[in-house]
């Protein structure tokens, strides 16, 4: 079988769905060697990081590599034209894969496969507005129509898929991420913090990962916790963050809280290790990385009990409600006057952690594509 891999965000996106891409790539062709590969890269500059990862790529037998110089914005109106140069491109590939619902090619007649994370602009278009969400939106529902089958990366975003966009059951299969291992690690934390002295919270800062409950809910712990555990918001600035700021501010908290914007994997694997809390209060999540990178650490978690991040968390966290910022201080207050309820989740934390990885989930993707080529050939 050859499968043809559009894997283009795992060079061009360093988080999310590039991490996805990157990871679960590396994974198929470290363990299959029954089947070929040839993996598409679509980019306009290039940089040593790219270079880099389709050297690696390259050094596996069984992989061919094509390269096409194309913006992103073109590459979406491209992807929607039926195109010989396109089929050409893909020569006697039996089954294309697409990362994410803009990758899939819908001028293809090939079989396509394609992992579908969340439907967060149809729950909440106001984050990203109407116009973004509308085109977002079309571009899911067309990918889901034309791809043979679809991997949910959650029980949560196959139950939405399901509900929102009426796709059949059968068309979808649930497979979970692996876990992001962090490599070297920072062998200091950031001057102005001590270890198993500060609250954790790690996501772009957007609306969605709702960081106005979280100052809500940290301004009403005691004082003494406040003095003695900082808050510490790491990640990049997202989209519609005034009224974050403006609550911030609002609520006194400039001093306490620290943002640390986007930190290399070293850093963050230092942030994540010495943390005495991890907090991830989030009001939707496909799948929920950070709460599984804080588990791998043994790291005390508090988590929203909200969409797919129970099915993360297992019995690693306390689970709260993140749109009662009441019930989130409660869970944060909970674990940092409580040494025996810190021991027990740090017991459960990488028992849960060591249930996702990418070997798995490359095995059970390969299992898709047979799945969706046996059916085309019996057809």
């Amino acid at each position: 079988m050859k499968i043809a891999i559009d894997a283009s965000r795992a060079i061009n996106e360093k988080a999310g769905i590039g991490r996805y891409t990157l990871e679960l790539t590396r994974q198929l062709l470290k363990s299959d060697s029954k089947n070929t590969y040839l993996l598409l890269f679509s980019f306009m500059r290039s940089s040593s990081r790219k270079e880099k990862i389709i050297k690696e790529f390259r050094t596996y037998k069984n992989v061919e590599v094509k390269i096409l110089r194309i913006p992103g914005n073109l590459k979406e109106k491209v992807w929607g034209w039926k195109l010989p140069w396109f089929k050409s491109l893909l020569k006697d590939a039996d089954i294309f894969y697409a990362p994410s619902f803009l990758e899939v090619n819908l001028g293809l007649n090939l079989p396509q496969v394609v992992t579908i994370y969340d439907l967060t602009t149809f729950l909440f278009p106001e984050h990203l507005g109407k116009k973004m969400s509308d085109f977002f939106n079309l571009k899911t529902q067309q990918a889901c129509s034309k791809a043979s089958k679809i991997i949910a990366i959650s029980k949560s975003t196959k139950n939405d898929l399901e509900k929102i966009l009426k796709i059949k059951e059968s068309k979808i299969t649930v497979i979970y991420p692996g876990r992001n291992l962090i490599g070297t690690m920072a062998k200091n934390l950031p001057s102005f913090l001590k270890a198993k002295s500060y609250i954790l919270a790690v996501g772009t800062i957007e609306p969605r990962k709702n960081l106005i409950s979280l100052f809500k809910a940290y301004a009403i712990l005691p004082p003494r916790l406040q003095e003695q555990y900082p808050l510490v918001v790491v990640g990049a600035k997202g989209w519609n963050t005034g009224k974050i700021f403006d609550i911030l501010n609002h609520l006194k908290l400039e001093n306490k809280v620290k943002f640390l914007g986007f930190v290399p994997d070293a850093m963050l694997g230092k942030l994540y290790k010495e943390a005495a809390v991890f907090v991830y209060p989030s009001l939707y999540e496909g799948f929920g990385f950070p709460v599984l990178e804080a588990l791998s650490f043994g790291t005390p978690v508090v988590t929203s009990s909200i969409s797919s991040l129970p099915e993360v968390a297992g019995k690693a966290a306390i689970l709260i409600d993140p749109q009662d910022p009441k019930s989130i201080s409660s869970g944060l207050q909970k674990l940092l006057e409580h040494k025996e309820e810190i021991a027990l989740l740090k017991g459960n934390a990488r028992i849960q952690a060591n249930k996702f990885s990418w070997s798995t989930a490359a095995r059970e993707t390969l299992v898709v594509f047979d799945e969706v080529v046996k059916k085309v050939h019996e057809d």
